[in-house]
């Protein structure tokens, strides 16, 4: 079985007259060179933006978040006080209301 390749086919793509190779997507060595550097460059610029943006997204959320959590601080702060009245209050609450009936070693409590 014989493949017939045209002579144009192996050229270089940049027209350079060196033949390409199917490896280096029919660029010749130098071209492939400059292009793969040239995607290579590309790549990593784009990298770094994508790695600015993000660190500057994850510095403005935890920025946000530091200014939220001491809201939210305080707004615990009030429950948890709130919580705290609230069993003294049922605690003192019982206590009073617990009353010893004559002749009777028991107690009865009333709510």
């Amino acid at each position: 079985m014989r493949i017939h390749v045209h002579q144009s086919d192996l050229l270089c793509k940049k027209g350079c007259g060196y033949y390409g190779n199917p490896a280096w997507q029919g660029f010749c060595s130098k071209y492939w060179r400059e292009e793969y550097h040239k995607a290579r460059q590309k790549q990593i610029q784009e990298d770094w933006e994508l790695a600015e943006r993000l660190q500057r997204e994850e510095e403005e959320a935890f920025a946000s978040s530091q200014s939220s959590q001491g809201a939210q601080s305080l707004t615990f702060s009030k429950f948890e006080g709130k919580k705290t009245n609230e069993k003294t209050h049922k605690v003192t609450t019982v206590k009073k209301s617990s009353v010893r009936l004559p002749g009777s070693d028991q107690r009865r409590v009333m709510f």
